[in-house]
């Protein structure tokens, strides 16, 4: 089942780009600026971006961190992880990239000071999540935050369809509980969890602290 899901997200990363861009309507990259600014991260830190996809936050961090610190990108799709680095590449921008499960992060404990995840928390499996949940605590420091970015319900009948629809059927009690309200699951390895919505009013960003 994971090498049909690492070879789906091979072929997905060809897209992934477009359509992340048609839902957010994040052409200009404010989203990935929002996340950003709502992490604290500044340059001389260290961030782990997750299941990084095609990169975009990790490009936007880097670039934000004008090469002071370290800005490491994790995902287990090669496809994914060549199209992040050929960015990364053109743009001059410093990341490190890794081909990793997130819930057998290969990183000491305590080494982030922000770890983000962005459009990818509800592609996992329950049991999957809560793993991931773990690691991503452990490899933050004291004090470090944890935060995510998903999709709001939208506003649109035929598009609120689609999308709650799509919660129906991710499989288990579990993920449908976690795409309605993440706090709650977050709550169980970070303090101070919070919700806010992002300035498009399209995603939400959930983010909690290790104390």
């Amino acid at each position: 089942m994971k090498t049909f899901r690492r070879r789906y997200y091979d072929f997905f990363s060809n897209f992934y780009d477009k359509i992340i861009a048609l839902h957010s309507k994040d052409k200009s990259a404010r989203l990935r600026r929002f996340l950003l600014a709502k992490s604290g991260f500044r340059p001389g830190q260290y961030l782990l971006d997750v299941c990084t996809g095609t990169g975009a936050v990790a490009l936007e961090a880097a670039s934000l961190a004008k090469g002071q610190g370290c800005v490491t990108a994790v995902d287990f799709s090669h496809g994914m992880l060549s199209r992040a680095r050929a960015k990364a590449s053109s743009r001059g921008l410093q990341v490190h990239f890794a081909l990793a499960d997130v819930s057998m992060l290969p990183f000491k404990d305590e080494v982030f000071h922000v770890v983000t995840c962005s459009h990818a928390m509800y592609e996992l499996k329950a049991k999957v999540r809560t793993k991931a949940l773990g690691e991503f605590r452990r490899v933050l420091k004291r004090g470090g935050i944890f935060i995510m970015m998903e999709h709001s319900a939208p506003e649109s009948p035929f598009i609120k369809f689609l999308y709650n629809l799509r919660i129906m059927t991710m499989g288990s009690w579990e993920n449908r509980r976690f795409a309605l309200d993440e706090r709650g699951e977050l709550s169980r390895f970070f303090e101070n969890v919070r919700l806010e919505p992002t300035p498009s009013g399209r995603s939400k960003v959930v983010y909690g602290f290790k104390a």
